[in-house]
């Protein structure tokens, strides 16, 4: 049972090849005080209360003496201090400097960051700068790859910031078991990492679910299912296709959703929803005039109790608000916890957060209280690599 404790506060074939440039580490040079940077911080208002970590013990172990942070990701979390971007390690200590004016998590080694009077670059976790005349950084690096920008293009770099796919597409996402969904100027499709179409650029909208190993593509009247390998699963007309879960599609027809089984090659009419969500691990939620009920892998109704929303199930359980009262279930649908939170978050690294009676306070798997977060805490964000943000008054 949960006990009455501290009142706590709630809380995105132009060039092939340019000079690149790879520029010794700065961790421990100040910046230079540019004319952007001057005023940049002659705006800037630092906030009263400051953050810092604590680990799952509750324990305040990285000092409350920063303005922002960002979660913890490699061994590093990206913290401002002053107004300025740097990292710091477990320990609190700084790694790199704060020089920048914007800095983000490291993925695969390295980190987008912004200084000032420079495009946006990518960094390595001993400081070292990869950036080039040709290219501005847009996005994490993920398996060897990042996106980044040349003119009003995109193309791929990797990792020595050498462009591998040249800057010809108008739109594009990050790699996923080697394949990305990029678009052209007005149509959308998907290529490898040799740039091959593996689905061509035809479609309005494309949605890749790797994990569920389907990519489901919408154009005019017309939806079609395809496999990771770009072989055609499913093709309807007249629906569009949102959601899947590698055995049933979620379409949309006129104003009701229906699912469309891929085995069974046929759309489930006797089923109709307002309205249907894919909450990962083979469940769903359909919505019809009370509310959403949770559904399993085969588009049944796995529960007949109806809810205002049920979150995305993270960790095998999933949080859910009854219109008054937030609670948590299992992939089974039993209940975890009575209707009693006034507010929960989902679960990350084993707890969450959740709003009850007096505060704000960490739960574990078995929705026990874990802790309170330390004395004048106003914001607490969710674990990441064992340690989580907290926000303290000072």
């Amino acid at each position: 049972m949960l006990q009455p404790g501290r009142i706590l506060c709630l809380d995105f074939l132009v060039i092939l090849l340019g000079m690149l440039f790879v520029l010794p580490g700065c961790r421990d040079s100040p910046s230079a005080n540019t004319g952007e940077q001057s005023a940049y911080m002659a705006d800037y208002e630092a906030p009263a209360s400051k953050w810092g970590f604590i680990d799952t013990t509750g324990n305040l172990v990285i000092e409350a003496i920063y303005d922002d942070v960002g979660p913890f990701s490699e061994g590093l979390a990206a913290v401002n201090f002053k107004g300025l971007w740097g990292y710091i390690d477990k320990t609190g200590k700084t790694v790199i400097q704060p020089i920048y004016r914007s800095a983000w998590a490291f993925h695969e080694h390295k980190a987008r960051v912004k200084p000032f009077n420079q495009p946006d670059q990518f960094i390595t976790a001993s400081g070292d700068v990869i950036s080039s005349g040709n290219w501005i950084a847009i996005d994490d690096f993920a398996e060897g790859l990042a996106r980044v920008q040349s003119g009003n293009t995109f193309g791929y770099i990797d990792t020595s910031g050498k462009i591998l796919l040249p800057p010809v597409y108008f739109g594009g996402g990050s790699f996923q078991q080697g394949l990305a969904v990029v678009s052209n100027e007005e149509k959308t499709g998907m290529i490898n990492r040799r740039g091959e179409e593996i689905i061509p650029m035809i479609y309005d909208r494309v949605k890749c679910y790797v994990k569920e190993g389907v990519v489901i593509c919408n154009k005019a009247d017309t939806s079609v299912a395809y496999d990771l390998h770009g072989r055609e699963l499913a093709i309807i007309s007249g629906v569009k296709m949102i959601e899947s879960d590698g055995q049933l599609i979620s379409v949309s027809l006129d104003t009701m959703m229906y699912f469309f089984d891929l085995k069974q090659q046929r759309l489930l009419k006797e089923s109709p929803w307002r309205s249907i969500v894919y909450l990962g691990e083979g469940r769903w939620a359909g919505k019809n005039k009370n509310g959403f009920m949770l559904l399993n892998e085969k588009g049944e109704i796995l529960r007949r109790k109806t809810f205002a929303q049920i979150n995305r199930f993270t960790e095998g359980i999933a949080v859910y608000y009854t219109g008054t009262d937030w609670g948590y279930m299992d992939v089974d649908g039993t209940d975890l916890t009575i209707d009693v939170f006034g507010l929960a978050w989902d679960y990350k690294e084993g707890f969450a957060r959740a709003d009850f009676a007096d505060g704000i306070a960490f739960l574990d798997r078995q929705q026990r209280l874990a802790f309170y977060p330390p004395p004048g805490t106003t914001d607490m964000r969710d674990f990441s690599e064992g340690l989580a943000p907290v926000q303290i008054s000072k």
